[in-house]
């Protein structure tokens, strides 16, 4: 047992961690709501707050994340990923990503803290503020759920026919907002689709007015567990498909959506594989790294492994129709195979991982970084305007006292 699993030290570290990351929240809301208030009648530079506190949420949990467990990022590039030759680390550790503004991140489902990773991966390119999460509805959480409500992240019920419009009206939006003519401009809507309660947008552009966006999509929609791996192992088996040994059986009509609603902006898709090192082939992460383990016991993994390839739009088979429920069953055949081929690949690369420890793939670049800040001094970051505000009703007392007293 290392030391930093005993347990005066998780009393300790939590003593300390705790606090830091509650008033982090507290304060990264509050400055939400400055600048919903402070700038009613500037869509611009109230989405531009919303974005920096983007920025603010993942550099603190960056930082508590770190402080328990520190680890490696190692990133492998396949060659269809472009700029890799700007994939690099400098001598402090920092790892140094180029990815594309407007593209969609697709990975297999390992464990819980997978979204924060990711995340981190587009905070090494600078586009930390971009980032949109399809995820399960937590919009009930207190502040975190709020806070997560004004970054505008997709959230799901696992209700196909409620999640379909509000994706569909949330995407559009989200492309609207990279072309410069959504909401975040101040742009009026075009007009909304009676019957089915969808929002439609200009489909002109300013590029001079652009919000890009780094979509967060995990298409299995859960984490493999004893029941889950069963399930779609079950169903897998029913539809005559090969086995899946590694990843469960990704869902297709989420993924499809937000592909075909963001295409007028969306410049590739990301196709990463996560693996964790210190998890074997037969334990699950959700047992080996819940989030009690890691955040409150200190266990995670010593390295996250990554191996990204990328495809271009134009590669990926979509339908021109209007409503995803109107696909043709031949064009939905079509692009359920390009995801199972994806799947299936990504299958035998974790088959790799867990016989070798690496992805087998000499060929191709491997980076590998600390999961740290930038610069430590930034976990100040996210308390300045609280502690201004608090800076600020101090003087204001003060001087009250100074002159009534």
């Amino acid at each position: 047992m290392s030391l930093r699993n005993t347990w005066p030290v998780i009393i300790i570290r939590s003593a300390i961690v705790v606090p830091i990351f509650l008033i982090g929240c507290l304060f990264i809301v509050f400055t939400q709501v400055v600048g919903i208030y402070l700038f009613q009648s500037d869509a611009g530079s109230r989405q531009g707050v919303m974005n920096l506190t983007k920025t603010h949420f993942v550099i603190l949990i960056t930082f508590m994340t770190s402080l328990i467990n520190p680890a490696k990022i190692a990133v492998t590039l396949d060659e269809s990923v472009p700029n890799s030759q700007q994939f690099s680390v400098d001598a402090h550790g920092h790892l140094h990503t180029s990815f594309q503004p407007n593209s969609i991140f697709i990975s297999n489902h390992q464990i819980y803290t997978d979204w924060l990773f990711l995340w981190f991966l587009n905070y090494t390119s600078r586009m930390s503020d971009y980032i949109y999460i399809i995820l399960k509805d937590l919009s009930n959480i207190p502040v975190l759920g709020y806070g997560m409500k004004n970054y505008n992240f997709l959230f799901l019920s696992r209700k196909w026919e409620k999640d379909k419009i509000v994706l569909t009206n949330q995407l559009l939006e989200i492309d609207a907002n990279a072309r410069g003519v959504g909401p975040a401009n101040g742009v009026k809507l075009v007009d909304t689709t009676n019957n089915s309660g969808i929002k439609h947008w200009p489909q002109t552009n300013q590029p001079d007015k652009i919000w890009p966006y780094e979509l967060i999509l995990f298409p299995e929609g859960t984490v493999p567990s004893n029941r889950t791996t069963k399930k779609s192992r079950e169903y897998i088996e029913s539809q005559g498909l090969e086995p899946l040994k590694h990843v469960l059986l990704p869902r297709v009509r989420g993924l499809y959506l937000a592909l075909k609603e963001l295409r007028n902006s969306l410049e590739v898709v990301y196709d990463v594989t996560i693996a964790y090192s210190n998890l074997k082939e037969t334990e699950f992460g959700e047992d080996v790294f819940s989030l009690k383990r890691y955040y409150l016991k200190g266990y995670g993994p010593e390295r996250i492994n990554y191996f990204v390839r990328c495809f271009k739009i134009k590669d990926i088979p979509l339908d021109d129709e209007e409503d995803v429920d109107d696909i043709s069953p031949e064009n939905l055949k079509r692009f359920e195979k390009w995801l199972l081929d994806v799947w299936y690949e990504k299958d035998e690369l974790m088959a790799n991982f867990y016989k070798l420890g690496h992805w087998n793939k000499p060929e191709d670049k491997i980076v590998v970084g600390d999961f740290k800040l930038r610069n430590q001094f930034a976990i100040v970051l996210p308390y300045l305007t609280g502690v201004t505000a608090l800076l600020l009703l101090r003087l204001v007392y003060s001087f009250i006292r100074s002159v009534f007293v």
